[in-house]
């Protein structure tokens, strides 16, 4: 990207009517080269699009951010959130703030003082659904791997032994979601082909519409330690898909952890700060539960003196469970709806359902 020149190729025709977009990225980083053919990719004579990731880059180009409705923020391409502040009051007409990755922990504090934000008058979305379909296949590995003992199929198999174990199954087990928004009821859909019992924990109490029928039980995630401790001890697998917030830091502890079975299996997709790391860690060596898989972690990467390396019934990834092929595809292409949708759009409320929108002060 090279700003202040009127005929840079990410600045699209203006033949007709527009909807203009400022991107927010690092066009020379790792990924950055694949904004731009995104960027290319889309449909110039309805959407312009400018793009930089400091507010030099923006030098020359006060005219196009002055007419700017949206905000698109990639941080797997740099993006840095508090360029949004900087560029802010020149960008007078945005109406809306889309991030391009789920977690948004790093950017409803950039947004949460700015004028308009506050009351209301801009709406702010993520890339929810976008890489559900992935983390539920990775939860589901994890349950296999866990289940059918692979560990064990793979030891056996270097010492040459012929071991007829008794196989088990997920069928009739119980899947514990710390938290159910659509990460979690996209696993909750595998897991019920599986015929497994789903119970959730999370802040709306009973069982609502949105739950579409995956969810048997609900308990509330706020001060009730009895019905936590309840939640946890019915599951024989736990998939935390919790955002990273001030409320649910560490929300796991080692209080979660006391309450599981001796037999159930940690799967940690959501972020690592919500992991009480060290009790899961003691929870691991002692036996206190059989296993566990973790995508996010406290500190990425892991640090090396960190005591899970030293637990061998864990699974570790590198916040790579949603890395896929078309990752990057995958949430344009959300974003690309999204902005249909908001294009399209006569109402005065709002382009979206509340599901769908993000909650700057709940940070999710």
């Amino acid at each position: 990207f090279r700003p202040g020149l009127e005929t840079d190729p990410l600045c699209s025709a203006k033949d007709m009517a527009q909807t203009t977009v400022v991107v927010i990225a690092d066009l020379e980083s790792k990924h950055g080269t694949i904004v731009t053919d995104l960027i290319l990719s889309a449909d110039a004579p309805v959407v312009e699009y400018v793009a930089g990731n400091s507010i030099q880059d923006f030098v020359g180009k006060e005219a196009i951010l002055a007419k700017a409705e949206c905000i698109a923020l990639a941080v797997f391409a740099g993006g840095k959130p508090g360029v949004i502040a900087d560029i802010w009051s020149l960008c007078p007409q945005v109406r809306w703030v889309h991030s391009l990755a789920a977690g948004v922990d790093t950017l409803c504090p950039v947004l949460l003082p700015l004028p308009r934000i506050s009351d209301g008058q801009i709406f702010v979305t993520n890339a929810r659904g976008a890489f559900s379909r992935s983390l539920a296949e990775y939860s589901m590995a994890a349950m296999l791997h866990f289940n059918k003992k692979i560990p064990l199929i793979q030891a056996n198999g270097l010492k040459r032994k012929w071991d007829k174990f008794v196989m088990p199954e997920l069928h009739g087990l119980t899947v514990g979601f710390v938290g159910f928004g659509d990460i979690a009821k996209t696993t909750a859909r595998l897991c019920r082909a599986f015929g497994m019992r789903i119970v959730a924990l999370r802040r709306k109490t009973g069982i609502i519409s949105d739950d579409e029928g995956l969810v048997d039980e609900v308990f509330p995630s706020g001060e009730d330690e009895q019905k936590r401790a309840s939640f946890y001890s019915q599951a024989d697998y736990v998939v935390c898909t919790l955002p990273g917030t001030p409320q649910t830091e560490k929300f796991v502890d080692a209080s979660a952890f006391a309450a599981m079975k001796d037999t159930a299996v940690f799967i940690s997709i959501g972020r690592g700060v919500v992991v009480d790391e060290d009790a899961l860690a003691d929870s691991l060596q002692k036996g206190g539960i059989a296993g566990a898989a973790l995508d996010v972690f406290a500190t990425e990467p892991l640090p090396k003196g960190s005591p899970l390396w030293a637990c061998e019934n864990i699974l570790i990834t590198a916040h790579n469970a949603d890395h896929t092929v078309t990752y990057l595809q995958d949430t344009w292409a959300l974003f690309q709806r999204r902005l249909n949708e908001f294009r399209n759009f006569q109402g005065s409320t709002s382009p979206w359902p509340e599901r769908d929108l993000v909650d700057l002060k709940a940070g999710y």
